[in-house]
């Protein structure tokens, strides 16, 4: 393979000797005698010195290049004495400003990241970001596999909603009318039942109309599903699995982190250190102090910072969450049917619910009653073979659900959660871009080929 990554090619400091290096140019210095340039990729970053001028006129930001010449290193920092330059693939779009030139931090910038995504996910905030999400995705993955759990992969496309059909993302295929999935839930049992532990990281999708900072309508979902679990042993997986993989996640993203100058505290992840309280001691709480909570109903995100804030800035279980706002399949509180077996990891800094654990019912009674009551009736069809597993042999069990998503935003500080996807959706964003200018910076060449295929 001919393309060595640039932190591959530096790994092995051949300094004084001739090497090639592959990257795209970021920054560009043009003096009389000489171009200095710098070329980039996700894994590092050397700067050129071109001695040949007239020549270097043909360097511009976002080209793809390759560089032949001598490497050196000045102050502890790569730099490359070309020999050869190679423009592979020249940047002739005016893109202003260029990537590497914005912050994901300004809001002056937003429009123009999120109009563009193609050109944008190369800026070293955004792509540093997107690679610390790659990084924890993989640490899931590893922590899955020590512990002996299947990855498993549900079906995209369902007949089955596990909340209100108004919240899911309708699509028709092959002439039915179906769902793109919510929740993995309904193939993570059978198949728990076949391999006894199992976890799914996939896409899931919600039609959010609300604009918070903290959803989107298409987002990874990380399931586990494990036979012979209860809460409290789910409560002890979940908290070593998020403290396990964030640790190693920030091991493997020391470069991204100080690109974005963020700091996470490891030990504040430390599952000892989370304080609990039931859903019953929350509400009081809260009402005394100031909320106007209506029990029964889910936590704000208001609630949900008076409460980290009550309990030191730590992370705080919430369980026996009320029935009326979790999923149908969820157990009942023995003596109080209107909570359910459920529990939820509130994050102190504003990001919400890190993961949620719960109890599933194995009564086929007692599952067809939550359906009816939670307003599904008429679909019991669409969930028979789900309710028949109740009749053959499905012991208790239990799952797990967090979204990397909104773990990171939390934990590295985001303004948006938009900024985890490379493509985010969300509801002020427009999927269809056919409203946009064909031509916003009146470039000939673009213009050229407007005119050359009539695109209208």
């Amino acid at each position: 393979m001919k393309l060595r990554l640039i932190g591959e090619a530096l790994s092995e400091r051949p300094e004084g000797h001739d090497c090639t290096i592959y990257g795209r140019v970021v920054a560009v210095r043009r003096h009389k005698a000489r171009t200095f340039f710098d070329i980039s990729d996700h894994t590092g970053k050397v700067q050129i010195v071109y001695e040949c001028n007239d020549r270097g006129r043909d360097i511009c930001e976002g080209s793809y290049v390759s560089v032949d010449g001598t490497l050196e290193y000045r102050m502890g920092k790569p730099e490359m004495i070309s020999k050869n330059v190679n423009v592979i693939a020249r940047a002739t779009l005016p893109l202003n400003p260029h990537p590497w030139d914005v912050s994901i931090r300004d809001p002056r910038h937003g429009n123009q990241i999120f109009d563009y995504p193609g050109f944008y996910v190369a800026n070293p905030e955004r792509s540093s970001v997107l690679k610390i999400k790659a990084n924890f995705t993989d640490a899931l993955h590893c922590y899955m596999r020590r512990n002996n759990f299947t990855f498993v992969e549900p079906p995209i496309i369902t007949d089955k909603t596990l909340y209100d059909e108004s919240t899911a993302v309708r699509a028709n295929v092959h002439g039915e009318n179906v769902f793109l999935t919510q929740c993995a839930t309904f193939e993570l049992e059978p198949l728990a039942m076949a391999f006894g532990k199992v976890y799914t990281i996939s896409p899931a999708f919600r039609n959010e109309k609300a604009g918070s900072k903290r959803h989107l309508a298409e987002y990874t979902h990380a399931k586990a599903e494990m036979l012979l679990a209860n809460m409290d042993d789910l409560m002890e997986f979940a908290g070593d699995l998020i403290y396990t993989s964030i640790g190693e996640t920030l091991e493997s993203s020391g470069k991204e982190l100080d690109t974005l100058e963020v700091s996470v505290d490891h030990g504040r992840l430390d599952p000892k250190k989370y304080a609990v309280m039931t859903y019953d001691e929350a509400v009081k709480f809260l009402r005394s102090n100031g909320s106007d909570i209506e029990y029964g109903r889910g936590l704000s995100r208001r609630d949900e910072e008076m409460i980290t804030r009550h309990c030191g800035d730590n992370y705080v279980w919430v369980q026996f969450l009320p029935f009326a706002s979790e999923g149908f399949p969820y157990s009942r509180k023995k003596g109080e049917r209107h909570l359910s077996m459920t529990a939820d990891l509130i994050a102190p800094h504003g990001a919400g619910e890190m993961v949620g654990v719960a109890e599933k019912t194995t009564s086929a009674d007692e599952l067809v009653e939550n359906l009816i009551e939670k307003g599904k009736k008429d679909n019991l069809r669409d969930y028979w073979q789900y309710i028949l597993l109740r009749n053959y042999g499905l012991p208790p069990h239990g799952g797990i659900g967090a979204a990397p998503e909104r773990i990171l935003y939390g934990l590295l500080g985001l303004d948006h959660i938009r900024l985890t996807k490379p493509w985010p959706r969300y509801p002020d964003r427009k999927i269809h871009q056919n409203e946009m200018e064909l031509n916003p910076w009146n470039d000939p060449e673009v213009q050229r080929i407007i005119d050359k295929f009539d695109i209208k």
